[in-house]
């Protein structure tokens, strides 16, 4: 009885976690080419944003890692840009159980602004007087 009990014990922990959302919204992905912001172009920097989350002893959280906080660190590293090209999604995990879990998520890529030069409004000349 009592293996029984343990069985179904550790059945039950193994079916619980903790669950996050890693992108809080919808997402849009599109394969049309957006001339303006499809090149790297001479502005464009390279970026490198991360987000981690970890659990100790098996209960106790410490931090979320989700895509969202990635990206922005990434694109705070660029001042003036809002998008990036080109960029690749990592995620790493490291387990040692039942002490330590930590999930990191990488986001590597070029941070460009998402209108061009030649796309932006312009302001009108000034009158002659």
């Amino acid at each position: 009885m009592r293996a029984l009990f343990l069985s179904a014990l550790a059945l039950a922990l193994a079916g619980t976690a903790c669950t996050t959302q890693t992108v809080p919204g919808p997402l849009v992905v599109s394969t049309r080419q957006l001339p303006e912001i499809g090149a790297r172009g001479p502005n464009a920097k390279r970026v490198n944003g991360e987000s981690c989350g970890r659990v100790v002893l098996f209960i106790i959280p410490v931090g979320f890692a989700t895509a969202e906080s990635a990206y922005n660190d990434a694109l705070s590293q660029a001042p003036g840009s809002d998008t990036l090209v080109n960029y690749e999604e990592r995620t790493t995990n490291l387990f040692l159980f039942p002490f330590y879990y930590q999930v990191c998520t990488e986001i590597h890529g070029y941070a460009v602004a998402s209108k061009s030069p030649a796309a932006a409004p312009r302001a009108a000349p000034a009158a002659a007087e």
